[in-house]
This record gives C-alpha cells, sequence and structure tokens, in this order.
C-alpha cells in the first residue's frame, strides 16, 4: 500500500480509475468505523483523561493511576494512527509521552498537563460530528444512485405507475431513463468525489491532532541524524587514538628493542665473518626504516602531544619537521573538543604534505584562531598555485573529512599566484 504522508485523498481522480483502486472501498470503510471508534475508543480516551485528572493529586497511589492512564490514550491513539495507514495508506507521525524522571509528581504532572493528550482527547470530541456527516454522505453516495439506475425496470409496476422524487414525478419511461443516466453519472463522479473529500478531511483531523506536524518530525530526524553522525565521528577518531596507542607502545617498542639487539650483534660479530655482517647491517637498516615509518604513521593517526598539548604545540611539531619553513600562529581559546582538534591537525598536516611535494614554495603561513564555536584553519603558501581538487593531491580527502563534522573547504590557487587553503569547522 502506497503511504501518504499528511493529508491522505487515496481514492483516485480518474473515474475510470475507479474500480480498479481498493482505496474507495478503503476509504468508506474507514468513515463507516468512525462512528464505533467515536463510541468505543473515544469514550474510553475521555474516561482515561478523568481518571488522569482526578487522580492527579492523590499522592502515592493516584501518581501512577494519572501516568497509566495517559499512556492508555496514547496506546489508542497509536490504534487509530495505524487504521488509518491500513485505510488510507496515511503516514501520521506519532507523538510520544512525556520522559519519566522518576519522580511520581513531577511525572504526574507532565502527563496530565502535556498538550498532546488534549489535542487526542480533542480529536475524538471532533471526530463525533464528522462522523455524523460522514454516515449520511455515505448512505446519500452508496443508496441513491441504485434507485435512480434501477428505476426504468420497476417505476412502472407502481400502482399509479409514477415515482415520486422529491418535487420531481417519474411518470413516463423516458423521464425514468434520464434518472437512470442522472444516477449513472452520480455513482461515478459524485461518490467517488463526496469518498474522496470525506477521506481527505478525515485524514486532515488525524494529522493535525493525532501526530506531529512534518516540520517538527522533520527537525527531529534532523537532530538524531546529526547526533548519530558525530557519535559515529568521534568513535572513529577514538579508534585512531587506540590504534596509535597501540603501535606506539607495542609495535614501535618491539621494533625498537630488535633494533637495539641487533646493533649488539653487529657489535660482537666485528669483522669476523663480513656476509653474516652485511645481513645484519641490512636487518638493521630496515628496522630502523620501519621504526621511522611507525612514528611517521602515529603522527598521522592522533600524536601524543596533540591531547596532551593541543594544537599549538602540535602544529608547531609537524612545522620543525617540515622542510619548507613554516610561522605557525595558533589562537585556539578554550581548546575545543579532541574530534575537532584531531581534524584541524589533520588539515594541517595534509596541507603541509601537500606545499613540500607540490607547491615548490618558499615559506608557509599556518594560522589556526578560534572566534565564538568557529575553529578557522589557513595554510598560505607563496608557492607555484594550480591547486586542483581532481589532481590527486589530497584535496578531496581534506574536504570529507571537514564536511563530516559540517565545516567547509576553500581551496584558492591561481596559477603563480600560490595557494590559500581555508577550512571552517564548527566546535562547542
Amino acid at each position: 500500500m502506497v503511504r501518504v504522508v499528511g493529508v491522505a485523498s487515496p481514492v483516485p481522480r480518474a473515474p475510470w480509475r475507479l474500480w480498479r483502486s481498493p482505496y474507495l472501498w478503503l476509504a468508506t470503510i474507514h468513515l463507516l468505523g468512525d462512528i464505533f471508534v467515536v463510541l468505543t475508543c473515544g469514550l474510553a480516551v475521555l474516561a482515561a483523561v478523568i481518571v488522569a485528572i482526578v487522580a492527579w493529586p492523590l499522592g502515592y497511589a493516584g501518581v501512577p493511576l494519572s501516568v497509566r492512564a495517559t499512556d492508555f490514550v496514547y496506546m489508542l491513539a497509536g490504534w487509530e494512527r495505524g487504521r488509518a495507514e491500513i485505510t488510507r495508506g496515511q503516514d501520521v507521525q506519532a507523538f510520544y509521552p512525556p520522559e519519566l524522571t522518576g519522580s511520581g509528581g513531577a511525572d504526574a504532572t507532565a502527563a496530565v498537563i502535556d498538550p498532546a493528550l488534549w489535542r487526542q482527547l480533542l480529536y475524538y470530541v471532533l471526530l463525533l460530528p464528522m462522523a455524523m456527516v460522514w454516515v449520511a454522505a455515505i448512505v446519500v453516495a452508496w443508496s441513491v444512485p441504485p434507485v435512480l439506475i434501477g428505476l426504468p425496470l420497476y417505476f412502472s409496476k407502481f400502482a399509479a405507475a409514477q415515482a415520486q422524487l422529491g418535487p420531481f414525478v417519474i411518470d413516463t419511461m423516458t423521464k425514468a431513463s434520464i434518472a437512470a443516466l442522472i444516477g449513472a453519472v452520480f455513482l461515478l463522479v459524485v461518490t467517488p468525489w463526496l469518498m474522496r473529500t470525506a477521506s481527505a478531511l478525515d485524514g486532515q483531523l488525524a494529522r493535525v491532532f493525532l501526530g506531529r506536524s512534518m516540520n517538527r518530525a522533520l527537525a527531529e530526524r534532523v537532530t538524531q541524524l546529526l547526533t548519530s553522525r558525530q557519535k559515529v565521528v568521534d568513535s572513529v577518531e577514538s579508534e585512531r587514538r587506540r590504534m596509535e596507542r597501540d603501535l606506539h607502545d607495542g609495535a614501535q617498542q618491539r621494533l625498537v628493542s630488535l633494533a637495539m639487539t641487533l646493533g649488539r650483534a653487529k657489535n660482537r660479530l666485528g669483522d669476523r665473518d663480513p656476509a653474516v655482517r652485511v645481513l645484519i647491517d641490512e636487518a638493521h637498516s630496515e628496522a630502523l626504516q620501519a621504526i621511522a615509518e611507525i612514528r611517521d604513521l602515529t603522527r598521522g593517526l592522533h600524536p601524543p602531544v596533540l591531547t596532551d598539548r593541543g594544537l599549538d604545540a602540535a602544529i608547531s611539531a609537524v612545522a620543525a619537521r617540515s622542510p619548507v619553513p613554516v610561522r605557525v600562529t595558533v589562537e585556539v581559546y578554550p581548546r575545543p573538543s579532541l574530534t575537532i582538534e584531531a581534524i584541524a591537525y589533520f588539515v594541517v598536516t595534509e596541507a603541509l604534505t601537500n606545499v613540500a611535494k607540490h607547491s615548490e614554495a618558499a615559506e608557509v603561513d599556518v594560522r589556526v584562531s578560534r572566534r565564538g564555536n568557529r575553529l578557522r584553519i589557513e595554510v598560505d603558501d607563496n608557492g607555484r598555485g594550480g591547486a586542483d581538487f581532481a589532481a590527486g593531491t589530497g584535496l578531496q580527502g581534506l574536504h570529507d573529512r571537514v564536511a563530516g563534522v559540517d565545516g567547509w573547504l576553500d581551496v584558492h590557487s591561481p596559477p603563480g599566484g600560490g595557494t590559500l587553503l581555508t577550512a571552517v569547522v564548527p566546535c562547542e
């Protein structure tokens, strides 16, 4: 079944599609069921609200009763939303009862003054007159056309050989045929229009009083997605820090021990066996190279100095190792979260790597500053420019990393005019 978000108008507009669609019959069944819902669920909701109000001031015994009574109202409203989904394909965004705080009095008060509770009660109050109108409309829509269509078959059987339809008297076969034609048109056009209109109004009532507005539902969904995305980003950053600790405290220490052992073996061997010494020299060199690579890798993941001393010290350490002279200016107070610091560090290190590899610059300025809840990172070099996202220089990775926390990245790099990389990320 197709879901209609908001107001449901399930009956097809085109008359020739009417009899192939189940929605006309489902809408009719739903509208007929409204009167039953009012007389059962509506009265039950009214009784539950009365119980909640009466039990509210009764202290220890009344507080749980008030909360359970309002929960019962929400349950019945959920059934009504389910009925709308089955018969109309209408997706009504559900209300949620107030969250329990553990304080009996506060929970009971929140339950009784909950605006959604009273809106759901008002739904059943307004549904009563509407249900009476729907019953009348269904009787007219589904009983009058068959009577008119069958009139030529039986009007002559009357004693006076005529039929009285309000102010109209049908006393000839011609008039009876015209009435039958009108009945057929009524059945094909007016009946679905009546059912469609009634179903749309009924769906509007359910949407307004039994569910949240779409704007509110979308805003809540966006908030949920932002929260879940932030959790993912934080968990990835936490995993990076764990990997850095494991490499630094595990593999790197073992390689250092191995290099020291090979160094001692080389010193003890001396010049007695040149072939073996060559092999030990190669192994020692490879171990030292592996240690250097692991150190570079751990610095790229999440260096300990970043956690211990912040961006100023971490970026200054990166600048000291750069083959291009770097001036660093960091004004970040208060410190942002570890995740934002790691992203800023990654932007600077990747940008300096690109400068060293591609720009042919003589100097670089790195500026990091915090203004309110925004962290701004600028890396400005005097190289040959021409940096391009499509050139495979890592800019796309920087853009994706910054965009993951709702930040933005801009690169101004005219040919021969140097490159200014600017990234702005939110921080708390």
